[in-house]
């Protein structure tokens, strides 16, 4: 799931300074004052745990974590915490799109149904002709129908029904049971007589016309990046992202028992079983602060030509590359600005990534708390992260 885009610019800065509740200024000037600060809002936040991450010039300069993975344990969350990172998984799509597009398999504007064993039709407009290029900027038709959406999501099975969170998610129609894979999944939904089938998965608008974020497109990519390849997409990832980059803690699959994983919560007081979706490639990933620093240090590495690890300088300056006026492959964008960003929220999880390769700077927040489920919890998320953004915004002014 997506929560309406707030884009944050990294290269404005904030210089108005935070404030504390007593009402005396505070200056972030150093690693010291922005740790009080951030400590601060915290502690007086509904949110269960925080990872925060900052890179200058191309470097990691901080990297801290605070509260708890864990409330009824009372384990605090670390840099070493793994949690699902929810829709920035996407940009992730979009970087195995361009490997893809580098080793031959397709272009920005192959047809789907170039790539799909059965031709997918749009019952709405059975003529369009959807390309990569919809998919990847969200303009192909293909949309996603939150009822049907919702009952793709599983709770693992070793997880115990009769918790409060596993009981609201039966209230909402998701089960304990053995997922589908990401083919049936496509099946499912995609053609007619599959059992997530609906003509409101479909826009009657022609490919390229409109925008409409679409987590089951995305899904549909990834799963276009398998055919293509002949790999199963998390085989893909891990072989020409993860393992390149050093990311050897980050996976689609909970691999329980594990002591690093975040419990995610809808509210302190309701921890949510561990789930998982069908469309994984949408919103599945699950990384630590150590890991996903080493992914956004390369892909502003990347945006500014300064690497080569994933792909050749071209392939990262066409990973970049404006496809709409909102998003590049996978990735929004700010064009006059150099910026690019991705943010993810789902239930019990919600995370930002935004760097500027003009001014070589770059933050990422992952956070246990729930800020889709209701308009208070959103509210109140937004509230939080205005503060942390400032404060991150004058430590980057220093």
């Amino acid at each position: 799931m997506k929560r309406a885009i707030y884009f944050l610019l990294v290269t404005t800065l904030v210089m108005s300074g935070c404030r504390e509740d007593d009402g005396d200024p505070v200056n972030v000037t150093d690693e010291k004052s922005l740790t009080r600060r951030l400590e601060d809002i915290i502690n007086h936040s509904d949110l269960p745990g925080l990872t925060v991450g900052i890179v200058k010039n191309g470097t990691a300069v901080y990297q801290r974590s605070f509260g708890v993975q864990n409330m009824e344990e009372n384990i605090a969350y670390t840099n070493q915490t793994i949690q699902p990172i929810a829709s920035i998984s996407k940009s992730f799509i979009g970087v195995a799109v361009v490997k893809c597009i580098e080793l031959g398999y397709f272009t920005l504007d192959t047809p789907i149904n170039d790539i799909l064993t059965e031709d997918l039709v749009n019952p709405k407009n059975p003529s369009a002709e959807i390309l990569v290029k919809h998919l990847v900027n969200h303009t192909s038709g293909l949309v996603d129908t939150d009822d049907i959406y919702l009952t793709s999501y599983y709770i693992l099975n070793d997880q115990s029904m009769s918790s409060a969170g596993a009981e609201m998610f039966q209230d909402y129609g998701v089960t304990q049971r053995e997922p589908k894979t990401l083919e049936e999944f496509i099946t499912a939904y995609f053609y007619e007589g599959g059992s997530y089938y609906s003509p409101d998965n479909f826009e009657d608008t022609e490919p390229g016309e409109n925008e409409d974020y679409s987590n089951v497109g995305s899904s549909l990519m990834a799963h276009l990046i398998a055919k293509a390849s002949g790999m199963d997409y998390r085989n893909f990832m891990s072989t020409y992202i993860f393992n390149p980059l050093g990311m050897y803690n980050t996976s689609f699959e909970y691999q329980l028992p594990n002591d690093n994983y975040a419990t995610l919560y809808w509210d302190k007081a309701t921890p949510l079983p561990f789930y998982d979706l069908e469309s994984f490639p949408d919103g599945g990933i699950k990384t630590s602060n150590e890991d996903i620093m080493k992914y956004m240090i390369n892909m502003i590495a990347g945006a500014r030509g300064e690497t080569n690890t994933l792909f050749s300088e071209a392939y990262y300056k066409l990973l970049f590359t404006k496809t709409s006026s909102t998003y590049t492959i996978f990735w929004d964008i700010d064009p006059g600005e150099n910026a690019f960003g991705s943010r993810g929220g789902d239930i019990g999880t919600t995370t930002e990534l935004h760097f500027s390769a003009k001014h070589n700077v770059g933050f990422f927040t992952l956070s246990n708390y729930d800020a889709v489920s209701t308009d208070n919890h959103e509210e109140h998320y937004e509230e939080v992260i205005d503060q942390i953004n400032e404060s991150i915004n004058m430590f980057f002014a220093n």
